[in-house]
C-alpha cells in the first residue's frame, strides 16, 4: 500500500487529501467568532452578483477527518459555481476536531467525545450571516456527506424551525436518532446513497474503517421510510430509473419519493447501484479498493440545488 493513501485512510474519511491552497480561494470570505467558549470558523462564497434581494443559504458540512476547504474540492467548486447562477449564499463550517457531533451515541469523534454544542454553532452562524448579508431566512439548507451527512440529520431533528430542508450523501440515520427527533415543522429530506459503500453499510450495521467502528446506524431504507413518516407523506412512492450516463462508471440510479407530504415536503432517495462512499458527481479521493466507486451518471451538488430550489 503506498504511503500517501495509507495517510489519507487514517484521518478517517478526509475529503482534503489535495494540494493545500495559499490564501483564500475566489470569492471565499473566513468567518470566525466564538460559540460555547470555542472559535468557530466557516468559508462563505458571497455570489458573483451579490444579490440586494433576500437570496437563500445553503450550509455544506465536510466528513469526519475531513476539512471547509476539503468540502470546496471534493464537489469541484459546483457549489459555488451554482451559487453564482443561481444567485445563493454558500456556507462551509468547520467541524471542531474535523468532526461533527451527530446523534450517534457510540460515534468516537472529537465532537462527539467533547459534546462540541455543533447545533448550536449552525443556529448561531445562521443568525449571524442572516444579519450581514441578506438571507431569505425561509429558504436556509443545510448538505453534507458523511459524518457531516448524520449532522444534517440531526439538525433536521433539532433545529427545523430555521433550516427547510437537508440532504445527506453517504449517510443513514444514526442508531438512537429515532427517539430523540421531534422536528418542529417538516422539512424537506434527499438521501443520496450508494448500495456498495464500505464504510457506511447501505443495509444498516457499523460504520467500519481499518476494522475499526465509529457507531451503528439504520440502513437507508430504514432511513427514508422514518424521513416519510415524520413527513407524515402519503403512502405511495415514486420509483423513477435516471438515465446511465456513464456506463463506464460501474453504477445506475434510481430515484425514490414521497410527496407532497405535510407542509409541502418531500423526501427523496437518490439509490445509486453499485456506488461506494463517495460524492457522485465530485472528486475520487481515495481508489476503489478503499471507497468503492464514484457514480458520474449525475452530479450531487446539481441534484442537491435543484432539490431546495423547488422549496419555495
Amino acid at each position: 500500500m503506498k504511503k500517501t493513501a495509507v495517510v489519507c485512510l487514517i484521518v478517517f474519511l478526509s475529503f482534503g487529501c489535495y494540494q493545500r491552497e495559499s490564501g483564500d480561494a475566489s470569492g471565499m470570505r473566513k468567518i470566525s467568532f466564538e460559540h460555547g467558549g470555542r472559535t468557530r470558523e466557516c468559508l462563505l462564497h458571497v455570489n458573483a452578483r451579490a444579490p440586494l434581494s433576500p437570496s437563500p443559504l445553503l450550509i455544506v458540512l465536510h466528513g469526519g477527518g475531513g476539512t471547509a476547504r476539503g468540502i470546496v474540492n471534493l464537489t469541484k467548486n459546483r457549489f459555488n459555481e451554482l451559487a453564482d447562477t443561481h444567485g445563493f449564499y454558500a456556507a462551509y463550517p468547520s467541524g471542531l476536531g474535523k468532526s461533527w457531533n451527530n446523534f450517534g451515541d457510540n460515534y468516537t469523534g472529537y465532537a462527539r467525545r467533547e459534546n462540541v454544542d455543533d447545533t448550536g454553532f449552525i443556529s448561531e452562524l445562521i443568525d449571524r450571516l442572516a444579519s450581514a448579508y441578506p438571507i431569505d431566512r425561509s429558504r436556509v439548507f443545510a448538505a453534507g456527506i458523511s459524518n457531516g451527512g448524520f449532522m444534517c440529520y440531526r439538525l433536521a431533528c433539532e433545529l427545523s424551525g430555521k433550516l427547510r430542508g437537508v440532504a445527506a450523501v453517504a449517510a443513514t440515520n444514526p442508531a438512537g436518532q429515532k427517539e430523540r427527533c421531534r422536528p418542529s415543522r417538516p422539512v424537506h429530506v434527499m438521501i443520496i446513497n450508494g448500495t456498495e459503500d464500505p464504510i457506511v453499510p447501505y443495509d444498516g450495521g457499523d460504520v467500519r474503517l481499518l476494522g475499526r467502528s465509529y457507531g451503528r446506524v439504520t440502513s437507508t431504507d430504514d432511513t427514508l421510510s422514518e424521513w416519510a413518516r415524520i413527513n407524515a407523506c402519503p403512502g405511495d412512492r415514486k420509483t423513477e430509473e435516471l438515465p446511465d450516463r456513464d456506463p463506464s462508471d460501474g453504477t445506475r440510479v434510481t430515484r425514490i419519493s414521497f410527496g407532497p407530504c405535510s407542509g409541502g415536503a418531500r423526501v427523496v432517495l437518490l439509490r445509486v447501484e453499485g456506488g461506494g462512499h463517495a460524492w457522485p458527481g465530485g472528486r475520487h479521493y481515495l481508489p476503489r479498493i478503499f471507497i468503492g466507486k464514484t457514480s458520474r451518471d449525475f452530479n450531487a451538488c446539481d441534484e442537491i440545488w435543484n432539490f431546495f430550489d423547488g422549496v419555495r
